[in-house]
């Protein structure tokens, strides 16, 4: 009997490590959006009239998408110091410039200030 027990006890587990894996889902959060982008450089090469641009945040599931035509709004996204609002969580997405070099080369970091850092990031539909 206790041996019965304990095998229905480890199935039991073995299949809500399973389920639970499944509803994680993709790493590649959000769908549609396969390049991260995080230059200034980049993101002009993902500024095309049919493409998009987002910024989204992966916590609380926001994206926030501009066309590519919408460069000057896409650029604000990457001014530094720049704050903008997360309509998902009401957080603040901070941009902060890493690393060093020219304006134009440097990586561009998003935070947003509910989610924590490395939840916010932007993404084009654009590919290469």
């Amino acid at each position: 009997m206790k041996t019965k027990l304990n095998l229905h006890f480890a199935v039991a587990a073995a299949a809500a490590i399973i389920a639970s894996s499944a509803l994680a889902g993709p790493s590649n959060w959000p769908p549609n959006y396969p390049t991260r982008v995080t230059t200034k450089a980049a993101v002009l090469k993902c500024c095309l009239p049919n493409e998009k641009i987002a910024l989204a945040c992966k916590d609380c599931k926001t994206v926030m998408e501009k066309s590519g035509a919408d460069k000057n709004g896409i650029l604000a996204w990457f001014a530094p110091d720049s704050t903008h609002g997360c309509s998902g969580c009401g957080g603040k997405v901070t941009t902060k410039a890493v690393g060093g070099g020219k304006a134009s080369v440097a990586e561009y970091k998003h935070t947003c200030s509910k989610c924590g850092a490395d939840s916010a990031f932007t993404c084009a539909t654009h590919k290469g």
